[in-house]
């Protein structure tokens, strides 16, 4: 009787035991940072601004942190997600990162009311805005400010170098471009 058990009791005990092999990977998430900058906020002429619209690149804006991969390939990692929308988060960091480099009052951060009267606003499109396939993050963006019914068109291209490629290199790297685009577009708005 105890032989017969035995090959279904063991049976069972592989399998409990095959199943931590088959379990998924816990999922880890990050947000971006907004940075503060080097320089104390200087004056700046007109009304407010705020960042009114962002488009990233086509197939960038997903759950999962991307990297760039040799031969037109994208690495999504699954498991490495965003605790947002990007596009969400990049609009909100970007927005804090300018009003960080402006004085108070200048920029209307999202969700905010617009004042009374014309604000000037913005727009940033992102041609890219990834790392790989060598470990530097590229920011290429052009952004518009249009004030009182004239535009004006800025072109970035900011990389930052990596010392790794994995996700929380790349999302603090992110973090540092966006920053850096904020002092750009400050000293563009001053």
């Amino acid at each position: 009787m105890i032989l017969r058990r035995t090959p279904l009791f063991l049976g069972l005990l592989l399998l409990v035991a095959g199943c931590g092999f088959f379990s998924r990977p816990k999922n880890q998430f990050y947000s971006l940072d907004t940075i503060p900058g080097d320089a104390p906020a200087a004056g700046v002429a007109g009304v407010p601004i705020g960042i009114d619209a962002i488009e990233l690149p086509p197939g960038l804006d997903r759950r999962g942190v991307l990297v760039r991969e040799a031969d037109h390939k994208v690495d999504v990692r699954g498991t490495d997600q965003w605790t947002a929308p990007l596009e969400e988060m990049v609009l909100h960091t970007l927005a804090f990162d300018l009003a960080n480099r402006l004085p108070e009052g200048s920029v209307i951060l999202p969700g905010a009311t617009k004042p009374t009267g014309a604000a000037g606003s913005v727009s940033v499109v992102f041609e890219e805005l990834a790392p790989g396939p060598d470990p530097v993050f590229v920011l290429d963006a052009r952004w518009t400010v249009t004030d009182a019914g004239t535009k004006v068109t800025h072109h970035e291209r900011i990389p930052i170098e990596m010392t790794s490629m994995d996700s929380a290199s790349v999302v603090a790297a992110m973090s540092r471009a966006l920053a850096t685009l904020a002092d750009r577009m400050a000293a563009g708005l001053r």
